[in-house]
């Protein structure tokens, strides 16, 4: 039969245990909330109600639209204020 631990042991084993949760939790929960510069872009980008074939990242088709009239109104302002002579 084992014995048990006495009181000052346990004791011990108690704080080791509570501040190796408390340092594993912590951790944890900073990667969690924090994310990165790419990751909270990429969450902007995407289309919220549908994923892509295989699960992953489709642009939203809202920013892919901003995006082609961008390009369209620097394409004409380029070409009235450049090219046109």
């Amino acid at each position: 039969m084992s014995q048990l631990p006495s009181s000052s042991e346990t004791a011990v084993l108690k704080q080791t245990a509570v501040s190796d949760i408390r340092n594993k939790s912590k951790r944890y929960f900073r990667e969690d909330l924090k994310p990165g510069f790419r990751q909270r872009l990429r969450l902007k980008l995407q289309d919220p109600f549908t994923q892509g074939t295989n699960g992953g990242f489709k642009l939203s088709v809202l920013w892919g639209g901003l995006g082609a009239l961008g390009v369209l109104v620097l394409s004409v302002f380029l070409y009235f204020n450049f090219l046109r002579s």
